[in-house]
């Protein structure tokens, strides 16, 4: 609708229907749950991110909400762009030892590995457990589902196909609806159709757009690792459904699934976390707790 929204402090006091120019769009603030590169994210419109990687590390970005462990504790076979040097089998004490650190928000286990249920269910006592860089067929995906994995890290990719009679994952993870999948949404990583059939399966309720962002994207042996857009730029991509579901993928469900009561909506009570963008999706301004963090500055002429 066009309207008003009245901010004080930090906070959304008051959205009102008003005669205003129709030359932005005002968005939730976009939260993006796996960054690898958080650098000049701020100017896609996201006001939260989690910061990816195999081990905790510390970060001192107002922006960071928590860590997501992408790993260690993954199927070497499914890596993808992963090194496989990286990772490690599963270690309860040292989980543990990450989770008592109170930062870690995320962990990304290959349920078929040796003691990744138990893994998942560790996490799940402190976070939110996840599933992803997986060969793992139907019923050991939905074990781990039963262990309390609520997360699908990037669904269809790093993972086993889909097909007619061994369904692998996926379909496991689209058709329960405990979990939230999360879906790289930048046009490379999954076809358009993919992506309609994700977003008709699973409902934009239970999407999370994420960008897997590295510093420099780049495809090796047919395997992408990593990408570039985030934001404004997999929110124009998926408008294509509707703005206000496009608004709820990129911002409310992952805000509901980190726990966030007081995010993803332009509603009073909820947080002043903004993202302002024109007709054309071009991000203008991001605004974080009612301040303004990153605005477009044109060159002088």
């Amino acid at each position: 609708m066009a309207g008003r929204l009245t901010i004080e402090d930090d906070l959304i006091v008051a959205v009102e229907e008003a005669d205003v120019p129709r030359d932005r769009m005002v968005f939730p603030g976009f939260l993006d749950l796996h960054v690898y590169a958080p650098e000049t994210i701020v100017a896609t419109g996201v006001t939260g991110y989690l910061q990816a990687g195999r081990r905790p590390a510390e970060t001192a970005d107002p922006l960071c909400l928590g860590l997501h462990l992408e790993g260690p504790f993954l199927n070497p076979e499914a890596a993808g762009a992963i090194p496989v040097d990286e990772l490690l089998p599963v270690d309860l004490v040292l989980l543990a030892e990450w989770l008592d650190r109170g930062d870690v928000r995320l962990v990304t286990v290959s349920p078929e590995i040796r003691g990744a249920r138990a893994a998942i269910a560790k996490v799940a006592e402190r976070a939110v457990a996840a599933i992803g860089h997986t060969f793992a067929n139907e019923v050991t995906t939905r074990a781990a589902v039963d262990a309390g994995a609520r997360f699908a890290t990037h669904l269809w990719n790093a993972m086993a196909p889909l097909r007619a009679r061994a369904t692998g994952p996926t379909t496991a993870l689209l058709l329960d609806e405990r979990v939230t999948i999360g879906l790289i949404g930048d046009g490379h990583h999954l076809h358009p159709t993919v992506e309609e059939l994700t977003v008709r399966t699973a409902g934009p309720g239970r999407i999370a757009l994420t960008s897997d962002r590295v510093a420099q994207p780049r495809s090796r042996e047919h395997r992408l690792q990593g990408g570039s857009r985030s934001g404004a730029q997999l929110v124009a991509r998926f408008a294509r459904f509707g703005l206000p579901e496009a608004a709820t993928m990129a911002s409310l469900v992952p805000a509901q699934l980190l726990g966030l009561s007081d995010r993803g909506r332009l509603e009073p009570g909820f947080r002043a976390d903004l993202a302002i963008l024109d007709a054309s999706f071009r991000p203008l301004e991001t605004i974080v707790a009612g301040k303004t963090v990153w605005t477009l500055r044109y060159p002088e002429s």
